[in-house]
């Protein structure tokens, strides 16, 4: 791997360098928060068939997607502290190694002469074994963004990384419906799935050969963090770190329950599984683009609380039109729109968010904070589910058009459309946040500048 560094502009003589290894140890993270993605969500596009092949339940099914969220609760603050304390190559390499293990492991559940109850429990190790590798994927990309990039460009590593999980979710929903066809396709698909899951093995396992590149990209990346309890600690006495928490986090959980929730909300109003799909595509799609389009703007103008509380706004009043048309039938255009917006500024929000959490609690380590933003976010995930599951309704005979169930969920809707709204104010009139690396970053550069011109005097 070619390891030429780029020299960036500095005061002094001993510029800060970019190296061009980065591109490749951002594009293994981003392989493997993909395939992660792709893992997760493989039976949920094709439950009925899924549970044919298993012989178990359609709910029983579930817990193959639920034990992702649900392994956060354990894993997540111990996967944060073995990166900070082992360093981000060997976060890397055990989560490409989790990874892939799953994904194997995966594979083998469909071996012949197995019992329907040994082919679920083997099926149900992969998937848990992915599910503690997400725990270690997802704190990664801000920490790879602060060591190896420069800060021109560490928002949008952190985006391309952050949003490759999303993406892969996208992906999977296409494929696996068009894959399997019936019961008996499943092999087929969890071999195809295996493929970017150990590819990224591989390339983590022999590529990815030092946690930091010769000479830091920027005067924080040279600074050593806090060490794991000790930034535990300061992160929690963060003011507005807490407030980046509480509602960062019901952002990300927000997202995530109404992408699951989709297919509930609108079947009873007359729209098909294929319709719901697709709505769920837009929403990644248009996200991928926002949060690309943000993360170079904040890049250039380091605007990150402003870019935040936009995104914020936009986004819940999106969520607001999607409960209010989500109850009427005959309305794609609509409630495309809806989605795509609400997805569009929804994801752009992850890459600040987690940038943000960077500075607001700096010099704790970068996985300690992305660990608690991403655990706030899972917890809340898991609260709006059951939430709006006991607010769903009998419907009144109505047409049903997919299979997700009978109840309708325009109260659950309700009540998420009033939650984003509430949390919403509260980040936007609480939020202020100190941006604490710029300015240690500011002060290193202004030190560096007066040595050089001492120095300079000098020699004169």
């Amino acid at each position: 791997m070619d390891n030429t560094p780029l020299l960036l502009p500095s005061t002094n003589g001993n510029m800060y360098r970019v190296y061009k290894k980065r591109w490749f140890m951002l594009a293994v993270l981003t392989l493997l928060n993909f395939s992660n993605g792709m893992l997760w969500i493989t039976f949920a596009p094709i439950d009925d068939s899924s549970s044919t092949y298993y012989g178990v339940s359609s709910f029983t099914i579930n817990w193959l997607s639920l034990v992702f969220p649900l392994a956060a609760l354990p894993f997540a603050m111990v996967s944060a502290w073995f990166i900070d304390t082992y360093g981000l190559r060997k976060g890397i390499i055990l989560a490409a190694w989790l990874n892939g293990l799953g994904s194997v492991i995966r594979v083998c559940s469909t071996i012949h002469h197995m019992t329907n109850t040994e082919r679920f429990a083997v099926v149900l190790v992969g998937q848990s074994l992915a599910a503690i590798a997400q725990t270690l994927l997802l704190p990664l990309p801000p920490k790879l963004a602060a060591l190896w990039f420069g800060e021109s460009q560490r928002v949008l590593a952190n985006m391309i990384c952050s949003t490759s999980n999303t993406v892969g979710i996208l992906v999977a929903n296409i494929l696996a419906p068009c894959i399997v066809k019936s019961y008996k396709d499943i092999p087929i698909l969890l071999s195809i799935f295996t493929g970017p899951g150990a590819l990224a093995m591989v390339l983590a396992t022999a590529g990815v050969t030092t946690s930091r590149p010769p000479t830091p990209p920027a005067p924080s990346a040279a600074q050593d963090s806090e060490t794991f309890f000790k930034g535990l600690k300061q992160a929690l006495k963060s003011k507005p770190f807490l407030v980046l928490m509480v509602c960062f986090g019901t952002g990300i959980g927000m997202f995530s329950a109404l992408t699951t929730l989709l297919e509930q909300i609108i079947c009873v109003h007359n729209y098909s599984d294929k319709a719901a799909g697709n709505m769920s595509a837009l929403a990644i799609a248009f996200g991928f683009i926002g949060a690309g389009l943000v993360s170079v703007y904040v890049d250039k103008t380091k605007k990150f609380e402003i870019a935040a509380k936009i995104c914020y706004a936009m986004a819940t009043l999106f969520v607001l039109f999607f409960a209010l048309i989500s109850k009427y039938e005959n309305k794609p255009i609509l409630l495309g729109f809806s989605v795509s917006g609400f997805g569009f500024f929804a994801l752009a929000l992850l890459p600040v968010g987690l940038e943000l959490g960077v500075e607001c609690t700096y010099p704790v380590a970068e996985a300690t904070s992305a660990a608690l933003l991403w655990l706030f976010g899972q917890i809340t995930m898991i609260l709006i589910i059951l939430v709006a599951g006991a607010l769903g309704t009998k419907n009144k005979g109505k047409q049903m058009s997919c299979k997700s169930g009978n109840d309708d969920m325009t109260h659950a809707t309700y009540f998420m459309a009033v939650l984003t709204v509430v949390i919403a104010l509260v980040f936007i009139v609480l939020f202020r946040p100190k941006y604490l690396r710029m300015e240690a970053e500011r002060r290193e550069r202004f030190i560096e500048s007066a040595d050089h011109k001492f120095d300079d005097n000098d020699d004169n």
